[in-house]
Protein backbone atom coordinates (compact mmCIF):
# COMPACT_ATOMS: atom_id res chain seq x y z
CA UNK A 1 0.00 0.00 0.00
CA UNK A 2 2.78 2.61 0.95
CA UNK A 3 4.52 1.97 -2.31
CA UNK A 4 2.45 4.52 -4.11
CA UNK A 5 3.96 7.02 -1.90
CA UNK A 6 7.58 5.82 -3.42
CA UNK A 7 6.64 5.30 -6.56
CA UNK A 8 7.85 8.90 -8.23
CA UNK A 9 11.54 7.38 -7.24
CA UNK A 10 11.43 5.45 -10.65
CA UNK A 11 10.74 8.79 -12.74
CA UNK A 12 14.30 8.39 -13.83
CA UNK A 13 14.46 4.80 -14.79
CA UNK A 14 11.48 5.60 -16.51
CA UNK A 15 12.37 8.45 -18.41
CA UNK A 16 15.60 6.58 -19.37
CA UNK A 17 13.33 3.29 -21.00
CA UNK A 18 10.91 6.74 -22.62
CA UNK A 19 14.01 7.39 -24.51
CA UNK A 20 15.52 4.43 -25.54
CA UNK A 21 12.55 3.73 -26.77
CA UNK A 22 12.45 7.13 -28.39
CA UNK A 23 8.80 7.21 -27.87
CA UNK A 24 7.31 10.73 -29.32
CA UNK A 25 3.81 11.45 -28.94
CA UNK A 26 0.97 10.60 -26.93
CA UNK A 27 2.01 8.90 -23.12
CA UNK A 28 -0.14 6.85 -20.97
CA UNK A 29 0.13 6.76 -17.16
CA UNK A 30 -1.81 3.86 -15.62
CA UNK A 31 -3.65 5.17 -12.78
CA UNK A 32 -0.04 6.39 -11.10
CA UNK A 33 -0.74 10.37 -10.86
CA UNK A 34 2.52 10.73 -8.58
CA UNK A 35 4.28 8.89 -11.18
CA UNK A 36 2.76 11.06 -13.70
CA UNK A 37 3.80 14.27 -12.01
CA UNK A 38 7.47 13.14 -11.70
CA UNK A 39 7.48 12.45 -15.61
CA UNK A 40 5.80 16.02 -15.75
CA UNK A 41 8.36 17.54 -14.25
CA UNK A 42 11.19 15.54 -16.35
CA UNK A 43 9.43 17.41 -19.37
CA UNK A 44 7.24 14.36 -20.29
CA UNK A 45 3.75 14.97 -21.41
CA UNK A 46 1.90 12.22 -19.87
CA UNK A 47 -2.11 11.63 -19.24
CA UNK A 48 -3.19 9.60 -16.24
CA UNK A 49 -5.67 6.90 -17.70
CA UNK A 50 -8.27 4.69 -15.64
CA UNK A 51 -7.74 3.46 -11.74
CA UNK A 52 -6.13 1.36 -9.29
CA UNK A 53 -9.33 -0.89 -9.44
CA UNK A 54 -9.54 -1.05 -13.23
CA UNK A 55 -5.86 -1.35 -15.22
CA UNK A 56 -7.80 -1.55 -18.70
CA UNK A 57 -11.44 -0.55 -18.27
CA UNK A 58 -9.79 3.08 -19.54
CA UNK A 59 -9.06 1.63 -23.11
CA UNK A 60 -10.79 2.76 -25.77
CA UNK A 61 -9.89 4.18 -29.34
CA UNK A 62 -6.57 6.21 -28.35
CA UNK A 63 -3.73 4.65 -29.32
CA UNK A 64 -0.84 5.82 -27.27
CA UNK A 65 3.09 6.09 -28.52
CA UNK A 66 3.81 4.48 -24.86
CA UNK A 67 2.09 2.94 -22.40
CA UNK A 68 3.14 2.68 -18.46
CA UNK A 69 1.56 0.60 -16.00
CA UNK A 70 2.64 -0.33 -12.46
CA UNK A 71 2.08 -3.62 -10.36
CA UNK A 72 1.28 -5.88 -13.39
CA UNK A 73 3.85 -8.42 -11.59
CA UNK A 74 1.30 -8.74 -8.43
CA UNK A 75 -1.66 -9.78 -10.39
CA UNK A 76 -2.75 -12.91 -11.41
CA UNK A 77 -4.56 -11.55 -14.60
CA UNK A 78 -1.34 -9.82 -15.66
CA UNK A 79 -1.60 -11.76 -19.21
CA UNK A 80 -5.09 -9.89 -19.79
CA UNK A 81 -3.48 -6.64 -18.62
CA UNK A 82 -0.20 -6.66 -20.34
CA UNK A 83 -2.55 -7.81 -23.70
CA UNK A 84 -4.94 -4.61 -22.98
CA UNK A 85 -2.41 -2.31 -22.32
CA UNK A 86 -0.56 -3.36 -25.30
CA UNK A 87 -3.42 -3.01 -27.81
CA UNK A 88 -3.67 0.70 -26.34
CA UNK A 89 -0.23 1.57 -28.09
CA UNK A 90 0.57 2.66 -31.78
CA UNK A 91 2.51 -0.49 -33.58
CA UNK A 92 5.89 0.08 -32.76
CA UNK A 93 5.23 1.56 -29.51
CA UNK A 94 6.57 0.99 -26.43
CA UNK A 95 5.14 -0.42 -22.86
CA UNK A 96 6.90 0.19 -19.91
CA UNK A 97 6.48 -1.94 -16.69
CA UNK A 98 7.50 -0.54 -13.10
CA UNK A 99 7.14 -3.30 -10.53
CA UNK A 100 8.79 -4.98 -7.34
CA UNK A 101 8.42 -8.52 -8.62
CA UNK A 102 11.63 -10.02 -9.66
CA UNK A 103 13.24 -9.01 -12.44
CA UNK A 104 13.33 -12.16 -14.35
CA UNK A 105 9.69 -12.93 -13.68
CA UNK A 106 8.89 -9.00 -15.12
CA UNK A 107 11.01 -10.29 -18.05
CA UNK A 108 8.89 -13.26 -18.58
CA UNK A 109 6.08 -11.66 -18.26
CA UNK A 110 6.77 -9.40 -21.61
CA UNK A 111 8.34 -11.61 -23.60
CA UNK A 112 5.10 -13.64 -22.86
CA UNK A 113 3.12 -10.46 -24.03
CA UNK A 114 5.03 -10.40 -26.85
CA UNK A 115 7.04 -7.47 -26.20
CA UNK A 116 10.42 -6.90 -28.23
CA UNK A 117 13.83 -5.20 -27.48
CA UNK A 118 13.21 -5.79 -24.30
CA UNK A 119 15.20 -3.29 -21.29
CA UNK A 120 15.55 -3.46 -17.39
CA UNK A 121 16.48 -0.59 -15.00
CA UNK A 122 16.76 -0.77 -11.53
CA UNK A 123 15.45 2.07 -9.60
CA UNK A 124 15.63 1.24 -5.80
CA UNK A 125 13.38 -1.62 -5.12
CA UNK A 126 11.72 -0.79 -8.68
CA UNK A 127 12.40 -2.64 -11.69
CA UNK A 128 11.26 -0.77 -14.90
CA UNK A 129 10.74 -3.35 -17.36
CA UNK A 130 10.14 -1.85 -21.07
CA UNK A 131 9.97 -3.01 -24.89
CA UNK A 132 8.45 -2.32 -27.99
CA UNK A 133 4.97 -3.93 -28.80
CA UNK A 134 4.99 -5.07 -32.42
CA UNK A 135 2.29 -6.69 -34.39
CA UNK A 136 2.60 -8.75 -36.98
Amino acid sequence: MLDGLWIATAAPAVDAALAALTASGAIAVVATPRLARALTSRGRAVTVVGTAEDATGWIDSTRYAAVIGVGAGDRDDWAEVLAAWSRATVDGGGLVLVDRAAAVELSRRALCAGLTALEQRVAGRWTVTSGRVLRV
